[in-house]
């Protein structure tokens, strides 16, 4: 039976590798039956597995043989060392380095105490302490019943007169714009103090030493105070919200109490990085509500907004109400205290999970995270960047598995602090999850592409009010689909192929009827949008794109932008793709699908080079030049209405006037794919890996946006444009160079061991 189970082991391993011979084999054929959407390629080696009992002692040896042999041939990554090697540690009070857990709906992240002790410090001079969830939102009071029709502005658009909103400033475009937000939880941190009882701050902490357990999960956090040694430990649970907390010192009940506070909500006034609105009390309550000897409740109300807070401690301690909306847990004689807080929407009937029971939920399901899916170990390498590529990639998985991997897809800056109120993007939903297929973890993509499915009904009522066929989705929004006011919002138009490409990655992950099924309508309504909304110049005889648009860039205004070269080329795919989603179900193709694809305009071109914006015929004589137009070749896998040379031509000219260090923020990992793409490994690395302050990857793994670097001080899709790159990089992509890790320069110096990944099409 041992002999058994490490066999069935080696073939699951396997079966998860993507440096596999049969991988490699099929890794430039899309199609092909050996190995369709990477990891099923070995399917039926799991089921021979299964039969493995019936086989006899003569077919256990040949196999074990042959696992051997593989392993032998293509090594094996060690996920636990490589993780390991990555942990954080934090030697100070670091208000750029605050540490978070969380399980995709939920984070809380701490300071240097191992909660969130110091929360002005870090607000004024880094990033925020913040205990953000996917559930809670609240909304203002809305008195004078104002309506989203009332931001809107009509327009005229080819013939048309269509309403769009975005009277950003008059006071319905202030208000939906601000409704709803995020709700902050409340701040969970320490009360500390000094030998006469008067308050301390950070520079009073001794001795620092902090850590992140990447495989765990869980933050360890060491420290003086005169002086005298205190640890605190802190976990996520992996499946409900909860925070558990394991405090060690002598200090105990005398200088050091946990409490926990609840501010009304954001200062409204900011978009991105609000304050915490301590000033109204009057406007919510919390009620304590005892429900056993070590277990109580704390029930919050803020307007029409609801949520709770579950507590369970162990020891003789109780939780004082030190204020209206704060207690204290008071204890004496006591060493160590252990302690469980839960958020929750609904009040619990039963008591939530000790810490032991939280920290072991959360040991587990990491380990399973980390040793499931893709992984790239560039230990052997002797580039001397390599290190640190490895450590942006690890870091990166870690904090896009905590932030970006709910039911909702995440606002930019993740649920590390509020930006745009709180509220998601969805032209940046590609850079947001992506990755996770190609990361082998499509189910967690498929998450947000179901509640893509769930605001379907709002999308296809915004697509019939302009006009148009189909489902159009909203650029800014909350959970509810809801589009916001703004100048911008109403006419971007980048996001609209998304969710076929999401879907189409979901599909080559799993190539199964009831893949299609469940994501059909997803790809077909968009496709109908993309279709109706192309309009036909009958003096020019093809399809055009705008005005009123906005390119991916935001440069021109929107009545001055026509056919943006990256939305014409993201049209071509996406409704190539729909068809080809049709036929793989057995319809027809749509026939007026083809009719827009055989005239869609081509991708406008000026001596030699691709346009950033047809409108913009002038873009290359700036000091500066868009990068958006790269896309077709690389976030994209090109296609016939793309000509490779001339998309060269145009990387090189972008390359040759911004310079090979001014690729940053998410277009850092953008501009990589199409350099990898081109055959340019060397620059695909350069971008991932220079280290100017505005690429600087931070030591908790977050980047800033170079464009707010203080109001947006963890900015996500930084690292999810990484790890798209990166997959592509290591696993290629269909057509690519038949040679290992062919994103990644062949000179020698880069060992590029991976498995789990999915080629990018």
């Amino acid at each position: 039976l041992l002999i058994i189970d490490k066999v069935r082991d080696k073939v699951r391993d396997k079966v998860s590798a993507g440096v596999c011979p049969r991988r490699r084999a099929a890794r430039n054929a899309p199609d092909s039956d050996l190995c369709p959407g990477g990891d099923r390629a070995h399917a039926g080696a799991m089921n021979a597995n299964r039969r493995l009992l019936l086989c006899g002692v003569f077919g256990m040896l040949l196999s074990i043989s042959a696992a051997m042999a593989e392993e032998a041939e293509t090594g094996g990554i060690d996920r636990e060392a490589l993780v390991k090697r990555h942990d954080v540690h934090v030697s100070g009070v670091d208000p750029w380095s605050p540490l978070s857990v969380g399980n995709g709906d939920f984070a809380f992240t701490v300071d240097a105490t191992g909660l969130q002790t110091f929360e002005d410090h870090y607000y004024e001079n880094g990033i925020p302490l913040e205990t953000l969830s996917n559930w809670g939102w609240h909304s203002f009071p809305n008195p004078d019943g104002l309506t989203l029709e009332q931001a809107k502005k009509i327009y005229k658009v080819h013939g048309r007169e269509i309403a769009f909103a975005s009277l950003q400033d008059s006071p319905a475009g202030d208000y939906f714009r601000k409704n709803p937000h995020r709700i902050p939880l409340g701040q969970l941190g320490l009360l500390l103090v000094d030998e006469d009882g008067e308050p301390i701050g950070p520079e009073d902490l001794g001795e620092v030493r902090q850590t992140l357990e990447l495989w765990t999960g869980r933050i360890t956090s060491r420290y003086t105070l005169g002086g005298v040694p205190v640890m605190v430990e802190t976990v996520c649970h992996p499946t409900r919200d909860i925070v558990g907390v394991r405090i060690t010192s002598p200090l105990l009940g005398e200088r050091l109490h946990p409490r926990i506070r609840f501010p009304y909500a954001h200062d409204e006034r900011i978009k991105n990085k609000p304050p915490l609105d301590w000033s109204r009390q009057d406007r919510h309550r919390t009620v304590r509500v005892d429900l056993g000897e070590q277990w109580l409740r704390l029930d919050r109300e803020l307007d029409e907004s609801r949520y709770h807070v579950g507590m369970v401690w162990q020891g003789e301690a109780d939780w004082r109400e030190t204020g209206p909306h704060e207690v204290v847990l008071t204890t004496s004689g006591r060493d160590r205290i252990v302690f469980v807080c839960e958020f929750s929407p609904v009040p619990s009937a039963s008591p939530p999970p000790s810490f032991e029971e939280t920290r072991m939920a959360s040991a587990g399901a990491w380990a399973r995270f980390w040793s499931t899916g893709g992984a790239i170990d560039l230990s052997g390498s002797t580039d001397p960047r390599a290190p640190e590529l490895e450590r942006r990639i690890v870091l990166s998985q870690y904090l896009t598995r905590i932030q970006c991997a709910g039911a909702f897809p995440p606002q930019e800056t993740g649920l590390t602090h509020i930006s745009w109120y709180g509220k998601h993007h969805t032209e940046m939903i590609w850079w947001h999850a992506a990755h996770f297929a190609l990361w082998g973890r499509s189910e967690i993509l498929e998450r947000h592409l179901d509640w893509y499915r769930g605001i379907l009904p709002e999308a296809k009522e915004l697509a019939r009010a302009q006009g148009y066929d189909g489902a159009r989705w909203p650029k800014m929004t909350g959970p509810g689909g809801r589009p916001s006011p703004g100048t911008i919002n109403p006419f971007i138009i980048w996001n609209q192929p998304h969710p076929i490409s999401l879907s189409e990655l979901v599909y080559r992950a799993r190539p199964e009827p009831e893949t299609l099924e469940r994501y059909r309508d997803l790809v077909f309504e968009s496709a109908a949008y993309l279709a109706s909304y192309a309009h036909y110049n009958e003096a020019e005889d093809r399809y055009t794109l705008g005005p009123p648009i906005r390119s991916a860039g935001e440069d021109l205004e929107e009545n001055l932008t026509r056919n943006p070269t990256f939305e014409l080329a993201y049209w071509h795919y996406g409704l190539t793709v729909a068809q080809q989603w049709r036929e793989r179900l057995g319809l027809a193709r749509n026939p007026e699908w083809d009719k827009v694809l055989a005239k869609l305009s081509a991708l406008p071109e000026k001596d030699g080079l691709y346009l950033d914006i047809e409108t913009d015929p002038d873009c290359f004589e700036r000091s500066g030049v868009s990068s958006h137009m790269l896309m077709a070749l690389g976030v994209l896998p090109g296609g016939s209405w793309v000509d490779r040379e001339t998309l060269e031509r145009t990387y090189r000219r972008v390359v040759e006037i911004n310079g090979r260090d001014s690729f940053v923020s998410w277009t850092s990992g953008k501009v990589a794919m199409t350099a990898a793409r081109l055959g340019d490994p060397e620059m695909a690395v350069h971008i991932l890996c220079h280290t100017l302050e505005s690429n600087r990857v931070l030591p908790n793994g977050h980047v800033r946006r170079p464009k707010e670097p203080t109001a947006c001080p963890a900015y996500l899709p930084v690292n999810g444009s990484l790890l798209a790159a990166a997959a592509l990089m290591a696993a290629g992509w269909d057509g690519a160079p038949d040679v290992s890790a062919p994103g990644f320069p062949q000179d020698g110096s880069w060992t590029v061991q991976w498995e789990g990944l999915q080629r990018a099409p």
